[in-house]
């Protein structure tokens, strides 16, 4: 499995080398120009060009490509047109909003969905599982923005237990910071649940019909030892699976919610970036981006081997 993972994490240099490429060639195509943005009404020919010299923006396409790449390696992302900060520094003073929006998300959608899963799976064609699955099929169908509006309509406007919109940091305290992300991580997780149950639902009803479930029960073990021990972790190994296309998703999903919640996270900035052309700042987001993706993928394909012996890579 070590070589198998080296091979894939030298793997993720060409993957991300080409998919900088190609976003780079495409930030150029699009129309407008963030020396245009920055100056605005006081836009003066000698002075663009003054900027674009400092920032190289006058160089060819592929030049102004190398030219960033040589700054990559030695750890300058560049810094923003618009703003003159570094780079580096405002995601990573964003990375970590994002972040736990990910993995608050993430975890609300397990917990959701695996119980409701096997519940659904266990008692097929009974209320619970009409319940469940009308519940996914209703979190597939409604979209994450109008979602997010519904639940600050309720939980925000009409019952007043969560703030509107805004972020709060851990050191205002856990309870201020932990209500205003309470909707946004909610909204995220619920339509990963949804996904998810479905899942689980119909991987745990092909499981519990094999023939070592039946022996299992046959030999007397208790049907929660039978369910969880046996069945659960085979069933687990599709759930993993797109949890892992997921994690990809929610970096985008996350910039909907965070400009809905209005939450200064990594999406918030990206959407930031894109909007005014600063090209350094949309190559930061997309290399964060595009590098939490292809990770999670890795992750997910050595956690096959710890769901199941029969899986060896090497």
């Amino acid at each position: 499995m070590r070589t198998y993972a080296i091979r894939r994490l030298l793997l993720l240099v060409p993957t991300l080398l080409g998919i900088t490429l190609i976003v780079f060639l495409a930030m150029q195509a699009i129309p407008g120009d963030p020396v245009e943005v920055y100056l605005g009404s006081f836009y003066d020919e000698a002075t663009a060009r003054s900027i674009r010299a400092e920032y190289g923006l006058d160089q060819p396409i592929l030049v102004q490509y190398v030219q960033w790449l040589g700054r990559l390696v030695q750890g300058n992302w560049g810094k923003e047109v618009l703003s003159g900060d570094s780079v580096i520094l405002r995601i990573s003073e964003r990375l970590m909003v994002s972040a736990e929006l990910i993995i608050g998300a993430m975890i609300v959608a397990l917990i959701i969905a695996i119980p409701a899963g096997i519940l659904s799976a266990t008692r097929p064609y009974t209320a619970s599982d009409y319940t469940a699955m009308t519940g996914a099929m209703m979190g597939v169908s409604i979209p994450e923005f109008f979602g997010g509006i519904l639940l600050v309509l309720l939980f925000s406007l009409q019952l007043g237990w969560f703030p509107v919109q805004g972020y709060r940091p851990w050191s205002d305290g856990a309870w201020m910071h932990l209500s205003h992300m309470a909707l946004p991580t909610f909204t995220l997780g619920f339509t990963r649940a949804a996904i998810l149950t479905r899942l689980v639902r119909s991987s745990m009803l092909e499981i519990i019909s094999q023939d070592y479930i039946k022996t299992a029960r046959s030999k007397g073990a208790a049907e929660f030892f039978v369910i969880t021990n046996h069945a659960l972790k085979n069933a687990l190994i599709p759930v993993v699976t797109v949890m892992g296309l997921q994690v990809g998703f929610l970096v985008g999903g996350t910039i909907v919610i965070e400009t809905v919640f209005s939450i200064p996270g990594l999406g918030q900035y990206g959407i930031s970036a894109i909007a005014s052309r600063d090209y350094p700042a949309v190559m930061g987001f997309i290399l964060i981006s595009s590098s939490v993706f292809v990770l999670t993928n890795l992750i997910v394909d050595l956690t096959y081997a710890l769901l199941d012996p029969k899986i060896r890579y090497d």
